[in-house]
């Protein structure tokens, strides 16, 4: 009698079959799905297993997007509103629930680390930056739930208990003398003439961002080098998919969002020149956040921006129109290469990391 019969072997081949898909699905094309913030476990992360490689695990997975979606599609189909990444606000709204962002819009959570350790680096970079007569600022993009509070359920915005952790990063950055943007009250005055934060995405719009870049540059005190909205941005244009969108299990937003069309300045030109060996390489090969730093080929100061996703795209064409040589490098929630500052000379260095990434991580 043969080891297995027929259709035991038929059962067999489709067992291995499965039992393969997670590991095909490390490297098969997949639906999209929210940037994976952890690349690598951590330091000895056998020491503390739960702590340091759950975290990599939870986001290492084959087809990633497809589970994700699939699972929030379920849970919709339940009739659930929202999940437990994401609230769903008035009007269309969503906001995303990880990392304590919400509490932390809300001033239901204080960390010493969003505060006086975010602080203590941007006091080294600041005084790196005297030391060289350049400039320095750190500005930070607010989460959604700060610019948008309005838009949260009544019964969220009851939670409301100032001071928040970007109301104490402020007076910790006055205390210290270090040149602080607090953005929240330049784009509550500029909502007044359009939106500046998206509504299905964690992250600013076009007009959000520039208004951004144009704060940075006059806490520099180089407004010479702000832009003009109306070089930049072109009409409204329809926005139906982000990351809160994939995140919440739809395929595209209840109500379209609002951005504006790139021109000008942001458009990001063909011919900048790649320049190596200034900011630290990719930590891997999948790393979402890999620096990049160009020459321009005209005039203007040399600009560093230490900072995250609201930056990493939305300031690239801003920067190329302004900078002769512009880098951009992640935070790491305050393990990036301080060297790499020294490397790149900048006369302008800017930290923008976004509300929700003040944290120092250890």
């Amino acid at each position: 009698m043969p080891l297995l019969m027929a259709y035991r072997r038929t059962w067999a081949i489709f067992v291995f079959v499965v039992l393969l898909l997670p590991t095909v699905g490390l490297v098969a094309p997949d639906l999209p799905a929210p940037l994976r913030t952890m690349v690598a476990p951590e330091a000895r992360w056998w020491v503390r297993a739960t702590e340091r490689l759950d975290p990599y695990i939870n986001q290492t997975f084959g087809f990633r997007g497809a589970v994700l979606a699939a699972h929030n599609a379920y849970g919709r189909a339940l009739g659930q509103t929202g999940t437990d990444k994401v609230l769903e606000g008035k009007d269309g709204a969503l906001f995303f629930k990880e990392d304590m962002a919400l509490e932390q819009s809300l001033g239901q959570v204080r960390r010493a680390a969003a505060s006086t350790g975010v602080a203590e680096v941007a006091e080294r970079l600041d005084g790196m930056m005297r030391e060289t007569g350049g400039r320095f600022a750190m500005v930070v993009p607010p989460n959604g739930a700060t610019v948008n509070f309005e838009l949260l359920p009544d019964a969220t915005q009851r939670f409301l208990s100032p001071p928040t952790e970007y109301d104490l990063l402020g007076a910790e950055m006055a205390r210290r003398h270090i040149p602080f943007v607090d953005l929240r009250p330049i784009l509550a005055k500029a909502k007044a003439d359009g939106p500046v934060q998206y509504r299905i995405d964690t992250h600013w719009n076009r007009r959000g961002a520039l208004i951004g870049f144009n704060a940075a540059m006059a806490a520099v005190g180089r407004p010479d080098l702000e832009i003009d909205p109306a070089e930049a941005l072109g009409p409204k244009v329809a926005k139906t998919t982000g990351d809160l969108v994939r995140l919440s299990g739809r395929a595209k937003a209840d109500k379209p969002d609002v951005d504006y069309e790139a021109k000008g300045p942001f458009v990001v030109p063909a011919d900048l020149t790649p320049v190596e060996g200034l900011l630290p390489p990719p930590e891997s090969a999948r790393d979402p956040f890999p620096s990049q730093a160009f020459a321009t080929g005209h005039g203007g100061p040399r600009i560093l921006v230490i900072g995250d996703s609201n930056t990493q795209h939305f300031w690239t064409g801003l920067l190329a129109a302004r900078a002769s040589v512009f880098g951009w490098m992640h935070h790491r929630y305050c393990k990036f290469d301080m060297e790499a500052v020294r490397r790149f000379r900048p006369d302008i260095l800017l930290y923008v990391p976004a509300e929700r990434s003040l944290p120092c991580r250890r």
